[in-house]
């Protein structure tokens, strides 16, 4: 065979396939290594006349390596120990139809083995050799060992091992992001890491023990400041597994007045019927008059004072500041509690009806939005992402139906009858209503649902968050897309509420009637709907006579 260009390989016309070693320490190695593995010592051996089974390479591998733009030193190594392979394959009595990745493994573990490098020249250079005879078709490489790890930490060994890997399945389940469930899978191992070294397991699990864990992180040779804010995640994941138990509030130490409100609002809940919101409000609205009773030695506030000026001057200095609205509640509220104290033998007698209404105002216009505004505002949502057909579908659905935060924000998947061309709106007082699909509100909520809404989402509701938890929206959430996208549409500041006045008033101003516009806006009562009249003037002045002329017959 000629001489290569680049060297000589050993094992073709060297005296020895082994690299000589100086004498030492390298050389009791080299004893040992022999004493170990007495085939392989016959590698020093190699007689140079035998016919090598992959010698035929020798050349076309030299020049493979010139054509891949391999360094020329690097090219020589792999020639090198191409050659030292050869050797070997031919004291083990191997042919090159032998030749494979096993084999080729075989002795590179040999030759680490051997020279006590984990990191030897076969193990650098042989990989470029199963390139080259892969690429003539010699072997065939195994496809590439995947390291993703798919969320699983690489920190192991305490009781929560096993844990932590079902941490990882409830993290993908809940649609957190790759990198947030690696941080969060993380913090957990570490957890358990921590436990083993103080000898806890996982029956020792609760919030002091978390607590105390945190404080570790956050100070000495292993401290890692993100366990502060993903330990709240792990926290989540072993709450709802049962695996620990949200500590019970301790009973709240009530006094006369939270004691009196506390019996009212259940009074308001239980027998009016009147909503969580409502009771909430008239409490707040209550609390103050309350606090400014008298009180008994024992504790108990006093009754025998109250009379409906008392009432009128708390209302009359408490509204002050408050919209109409509000003061109607306010007086709406102290007349409920009077009737209250009436009731339970608190008042000798009843006064509800002294408390005096506050001064009507002249109501003012429904404050609706022009066409052109309604179509900035869907303009300004970006469609090309799953955000923006979510908010596209937000601005079509109210102001086209005329729905409330609150109920855009509980509508859910089943109550879209795709057959039927309806869907089922849960309004105020418990009043459910059945309304139409138009097509545009369709086909923006399909082109949501295709390709908008995340697929993980853990509830039925049709708008969800885009971001872990994926939970439907509240209806502070949907108000806050309609306040984001007026001020992406430089409209300054619109509410949600703009949209189903914006509703209304197109049914009007499309000849429908107030029984029309009632229907849609479900109210319970026409005069609350008598409001809408006076915004289509065209109309209202076809019902009167213009100044100066005599009615006809």
């Amino acid at each position: 065979m000629p001489t290569s260009g680049l060297c000589r390989p050993l094992g073709w016309g060297c005296r020895s396939a082994a690299r000589e070693e100086p004498e030492g320490r390298h050389s009791d190695r080299r004893r040992d290594a022999r004493d170990l593995y007495p085939e392989e010592a016959a590698m020093a051996d190699v007689d140079v006349n035998r016919a090598d089974p992959l010698e035929a390479w020798a050349e076309p591998l030299e020049a493979w390596l010139g054509d891949s733009r391999i360094s020329k030193d690097r090219a020589r190594r792999a020639v090198l120990a191409f050659g030292r392979l050869s050797a070997w394959m031919t004291g083990r009595g191997l042919g090159a139809e032998d030749v494979d990745e096993d084999v080729i493994d075989a002795y590179i573990e040999l030759e680490r083995q051997r020279s006590g490098s984990t990191v030897p020249a076969a193990a650098q250079y042989l990989p470029l050799v199963k390139r080259f005879l892969a690429a003539r078709g010699v072997l065939v490489l195994r496809p590439p060992v995947s390291r993703a790890r798919h969320g699983r930490p690489r920190l192991s060994g305490g009781p929560l091992d096993e844990l932590v890997l079902d941490l990882v399945a409830w993290l993908r389940d809940q649609g957190y992001a790759p990198g947030t469930a690696t941080s969060v899978a993380c913090t957990a191992a570490r957890l358990s890491n921590w436990m083993a070294r103080q000898g806890l397991g996982a029956r020792d699990l609760d919030d002091a023990l978390l607590t105390r864990f945190v404080a570790s992180q956050a100070r000495g040779r292993r401290r890692h400041p993100s366990s502060v804010r993903r330990i709240v995640t792990v926290r989540k994941f072993l709450l709802a597994t049962g695996l620990i138990t949200a500590p019970l509030p301790p009973p709240p130490s009530r006094s006369p007045s939270e004691q009196l409100l506390q019996e009212w609002t259940e009074h308001l809940r239980t027998r009016r019927g009147v909503s969580q919101g409502w009771a909430t409000e008239a409490r707040r609205f209550a609390a103050g008059f309350l606090a400014e009773l008298p009180v008994d030695p024992d504790g108990q506030r006093l009754w025998d004072g109250v009379d409906a000026a008392t009432v009128n001057r708390y209302v009359t200095r408490h509204g002050e500041g408050y919209s109409l609205s509000s003061r109607r509640h306010l007086v709406s509220s102290m007349r409920g509690l009077l009737d209250w104290a009436f009731l339970t033998g608190r008042l000798d007698r009843a006064i509800s009806a002294g408390v005096l209404r506050p001064a009507p105002a002249v109501p003012g216009l429904p404050r609706a939005l022009s066409a052109a505004q309604v179509q900035a505002l869907i303009a300004a949502a970006d469609t090309s992402t799953p955000a923006g057909r979510r908010d596209r579908a937000i601005v079509v659905l109210i102001s086209r139906l005329a729905l409330r935060a609150g109920e855009v924000a509980a509508l859910a998947l089943d109550e879209l009858n795709w057959h039927a061309g309806t869907l089922v709106v849960h309004g105020k007082g418990g009043r459910v209503l059945t309304l139409p699909i138009p097509t545009d509100v369709g086909q923006a909520l399909v082109d949501y649902l295709r390709d908008g809404r995340p697929p993980g989402a853990v509830d039925r509701a049709v708008f969800t968050r885009l971001r872990p938890p994926l939970v439907g929206l509240s209806s502070k959430g949907i108000s806050g897309v309609i306040a984001h996208l007026a001020t992406e549409a430089g409209l300054g500041t619109v509410h949600a509420h703009a949209l189903r006045h914006t509703a209304a008033t197109a049914v009007l101003a499309a000849g429908g009637s107030l029984i029309e516009a009632r229907a849609l806006l479900g109210h319970a009562r026409t005069d609350t709907t008598m409001v809408y009249a006076r915004t289509d003037l065209a109309a209202l002045r076809d019902l009167v006579t213009s100044w100066g002329k005599v009615p006809g017959p």
